[in-house]
């Protein structure tokens, strides 16, 4: 049976033979129908091509790209409508971001990696997603506000919970910032995002991930100098009200206090909740009672011109 199929791929490979490739025009056709027919063995086979058809204009060579990545998306897609899990599609995913970066991709890998609670890698992968959405060159068509919130809110959750601090991915064209660092997303507005600031038990001083996430934080704001900000600092709900009510108090003006040392000139409000303000998690289910104790511990960095 394996020698049949085999067999049977030949004429499909000598359909579409080099000569039949001699411009830009046959390369699209090609990918086109290879796409549309789920043929990711010819659509692998022109992957030199797209980046090498000297009749192909530069601009013309993504959407060849992203035709082709996006074939591998929808044999995932098929697949899972079939009945087969997400984690299954890991390789048809990654195959897919050797032709071009999609957020659907992106966020998908997120997910799997979310799973599997490897939640530094799914930060990653997310934010990733945030950063191609936000790029209208590299997605088109924006998708639904409520798919980019979610987007957003577990790439949030993926970097508070992982053991090392996650930066926020940078432009290597503008030198901005993107990912989580994003005040906007296309046309969804960010109003606060949760900062992995954290710190020791019952104390204002930073762990060496919350150490490195301040300094995240205070480079992001001297390059784009807003006028104020504010801080929120919570806490779970362990401890008194009271007591929670003052370490979060104190945390928040610890994190203002560095910011200002690190050259940050605009307003800071600070503020203090407690345990009164749970986060929202995306999924609780899928955490554990530490995770969520851990997500609740949190400072979050409003926006005000987003309030």
């Amino acid at each position: 049976m394996m020698i049949r199929s085999v067999f049977l791929l030949v004429p499909v490979a000598m359909t579409f033979s080099a000569a039949t490739l001699a411009d830009c025009k046959s390369l699209a056709k090609t990918i086109q129908g290879a796409a549309q027919a789920g043929d990711l063995e010819t659509i692998s086979r022109q992957a030199e091509q797209i980046a090498t058809e000297p009749t192909c204009p530069d601009s013309y060579r993504p959407k060849l790209s992203r035709m082709a990545a996006y074939a591998y998306l929808r044999t995932a897609n098929k697949r899972m409508e079939a009945g087969a899990s997400l984690q299954a599609q890991g390789d048809l995913l990654l195959k897919s971001l050797d032709f071009a970066l999609t957020w659907q991709a992106l966020a998908m890998l997120g997910d799997i990696e979310h799973e599997e609670k490897r939640y530094e890698r799914s930060s990653l992968y997310y934010q990733q997603a945030l950063s191609v959405i936000n790029d209208p060159v590299a997605t088109e068509a924006e998708p639904p506000q409520a798919v980019i919130a979610t987007i957003h809110q577990k790439a949030a959750e993926a970097r508070m919970l992982a053991d090392r601090y996650v930066a926020t991915p940078i432009n290597h064209r503008s030198g901005v910032a993107e990912g989580l660092a994003l005040s906007s997303v296309r046309s969804f507005t960010v109003k606060r995002v949760p900062l992995p600031v954290t710190y020791e038990s019952g104390s204002t001083r930073f762990t060496p991930k919350g150490a490195e996430a301040a300094e995240d934080l205070a480079t992001m704001l001297l390059k784009r100098t807003p006028s104020s900000i504010s801080i929120i600092g919570h806490t779970d709900d362990r401890g008194t009200e009271a007591e929670n009510q003052r370490l979060s108090q104190k945390r928040a003006d610890a994190l203002a206090e560095f910011l200002r040392t690190r050259g940050y000139k605009g307003k800071i409000i600070t503020e203090g909740a407690g345990e009164s303000q749970p986060a929202a998690i995306s999924d609780p289910s899928i955490y554990n009672q530490e995770e969520i104790w851990q997500l609740n511990r949190r400072v979050e960095l409003v926006w005000p011109e987003n309030s």
